[in-house]
């Protein structure tokens, strides 16, 4: 194939984008990444362009998680650097210099062998949702210290603690540390799942070691592999979710396999029904139960009502009806033959007749 002409009509209105930037880190980065890092550059050409984490946001079509996990990944590849305030807000963004990566060279006569990396703990998951029972298996795994010696050579294991660190706000614990490691070298998660993880918590303001990975381990169970699979998650529940924890009061865990299932089918009923069934189904039975929330939206499509008004109106004539049932139960009912008071047979005197006699014979 013959080589290709590339020619620009001017110059106006262009981008210069580092040739170190192009040969040493775009091929590496996320698609999503590369597009931010071009964007920065294309504002800081244009000093009428405002720039705010939202607005790049809008710009990229892109959401504002997105655009924070693009601005930490370039910042820890030292293509920028960011600065926050004392509330922890981000108020500014320095693009550096890129600069080629330095590659360290052994002595030609000296030969390096490498240990042998540890196998990763193999985990079988379970069918049933027993988190509980997994999260103990995970926790008796402890990396050693040679394992996290060799680990810690992983470039990708040094970003994922590094980042980790950055969104718990405080140096990395052991038992923290152990956690992330089995997250990426335990059960498989890439790197960028478990920053997507890792922010995803915390943006809920659940910083928790812990409940990370719960999880980590719920996105397992269901096959969640990559960033896009956590996102169409996301997604597919959408506002429903948000709508079934809150009126079940779940919080620090996500839903099982079962209870997911519920949302499946709950997906074509609108989002005011959910939410009054889980309301009735706590006042009825005092606790949250998807198979009885389940059994009042049944009742109500079988009968018809798809929407508020409609629920109302059966609420108003099962009143009617109670109302009804009530006061023809309150009614007094006639005597009915052989009563206990009324069981003798009565006489056709005709008393007027009867007097009559009486004084004819005084």
């Amino acid at each position: 194939m013959s080589e290709l002409l590339l020619r620009t009509a001017g110059t106006e209105g262009m981008t210069a984008v580092s040739n170190i930037f192009i040969d040493y880190f775009m091929k590496e980065a996320n698609g999503e990444f590369v597009k931010v890092y071009l964007y920065l550059l294309r504002c800081l050409g244009d000093q009428c362009m405002s720039v705010s984490v939202a607005g790049m946001a809008d710009a990229l079509d892109h959401t504002q998680r997105d655009i924070s996990r693009a601005l930490a990944y370039w910042e820890r590849k030292g293509l920028l650097q960011l600065e926050y305030t004392a509330d922890g807000e981000l108020r500014g963004i320095c693009l550096t210099e890129p600069e080629p990566p330095v590659v360290k060279r052994e002595p030609a006569a000296k030969l390096t062998i490498q240990a042998p990396k540890p196998e990763r703990a193999k985990i079988v998951i379970p069918k049933a949702d027993n988190v509980i029972q997994m999260d103990s298996r995970i926790r008796e795994h402890q990396y050693s210290a040679d394992e996290i010696c060799l680990l810690g050579k992983d470039s990708n294991v040094q970003e994922v603690l590094w980042f980790t660190e950055r969104y718990i706000g405080h140096p990395l614990s052991p038992t923290e540390s152990n956690y992330v490691l089995f997250w990426y070298d335990g059960m498989g998660m890439s790197a960028d799942l478990i920053e997507y993880l890792v922010e995803y918590c915390a943006d809920q303001n659940h910083k928790n070691i812990h409940y990370m990975n719960k999880v980590a381990m719920n996105w397992v169970q269901e096959g969640v592999a990559t960033v896009d699979d956590a996102k169409s998650r996301d997604v597919s529940y959408g506002d429903l979710y948000h709508i079934v924890a809150s009126g079940f009061g779940i919080s620090g865990r996500s839903l099982t396999a079962g209870e997911r299932e519920y949302l499946d089918r709950w997906s074509s009923f609108p989002g005011e029904l959910v939410a009054e069934a889980c309301k009735r189904t706590t006042l009825k039975i005092g606790r949250p139960s998807f198979q009885y929330a389940d059994s009042i939206l049944g009742s109500w499509k079988a009968q018809g009502a798809l929407t508020m008004d409609e629920v109302k109106r059966l609420d108003e004539n099962h009143k009617q009806a109670q109302k009804r049932k009530f006061t023809t139960a309150a009614q007094p009912k006639e005597p009915a033959p052989g009563d206990r008071f009324h069981n003798f047979n009565e006489h056709g005197y005709d008393y007027a007749t009867l007097q009559k006699l009486l004084i004819q014979q005084s």
